[in-house]
């Protein structure tokens, strides 16, 4: 998988749960590629949301369906 989306932030999440915790570089990393694949998921469901609408835009209401749609947003 292509690296897009940077590590330090997403070992920070991982800390901030605990902050008596360490986070190694690849589980930071792990996580990042776990983050981006699932946030590649709701993109792929927000624009067929769109796409249903007829429209070529992404818009809020489409990212808020999709928050609606899945309970544990």
């Amino acid at each position: 998988m292509t690296k897009r989306l940077p590590l330090a932030p997403f070992g920070k999440i991982l800390k901030d749960s605990d902050p008596k915790i360490r986070v190694s570089k690849d589980a930071a990393k792990e996580f990042t590629e776990l983050v981006e694949d699932i946030s590649k998921d709701m993109a792929r469901d927000i624009v067929q949301f769109a796409n249903h609408a007829r429209r070529k835009t992404v818009i809020r209401d489409d990212v808020a369906l999709l928050r609606k749609t899945r309970k544990n947003l």
